[in-house]
């Protein structure tokens, strides 16, 4: 008889955190290792910067597909717009403001660009292209092209957030 899932729990996986010095490894560590336990189903998102680093992708490919699904998650950092040639905007390698860290801030074609690099790098190390995507927020623009071209079919993004890292969402 199959378990009935009534939740999915989502967690995203960030490269760096330029706000505090903080383990960024140990948290993933430790959400894989109870829903492990519990026999949680969840999604990891894993951001650009986390998918150049071995420590996160080794931690995820050792998954158990059964249990987790892998997908991406889209705040736009240094190191993804220097690679398809965007000067970067932010403050840090990673910043939350919304016209360098989210879609909103980059043209149609520059979004593509960084989506197309995205997925190509989650490609190259997963060996197909995830089908969920996630960002606090995102465009329509957006979502139609990952789900046009990569066939991403689960979306999911935050609907309230008031006055929190340099955005409302309302």
């Amino acid at each position: 008889m199959q378990k009935r899932q009534i939740i999915n729990i989502v967690n995203f996986i960030r490269g760096c955190e330029p706000r505090s010095p903080i383990d960024l490894v140990t948290p993933v560590q430790k959400q894989i290792e109870l829903m492990t336990r519990l026999d949680l189903q969840g999604t990891f998102l894993i951001q650009y910067d986390a998918l150049l680093d071995p420590t996160y992708t080794d931690m995820l490919k050792a998954l158990d597909p059964k249990q987790f699904e892998i997908g991406v998650w889209f705040e736009v950092v240094q190191p993804l717009t220097e690679k398809v040639g965007i000067p970067w905007r932010g403050r840090f390698p990673w910043d939350w403001h919304v016209h360098c860290g989210f879609s909103m801030g980059y043209t149609k074609i520059q979004r593509e660009a960084l989506l197309d690099e995205l997925y190509s790098k989650f490609k190259e190390i997963f060996g197909y292209y995830p089908r969920v995507f996630g960002s606090w927020f995102f465009d329509s623009h957006t979502a139609r092209y990952v789900s046009d071209k990569y066939g991403a079919d689960a979306f999911c993004n935050c609907k309230e957030q008031y006055g929190t890292d340099g955005y409302t969402l309302w």
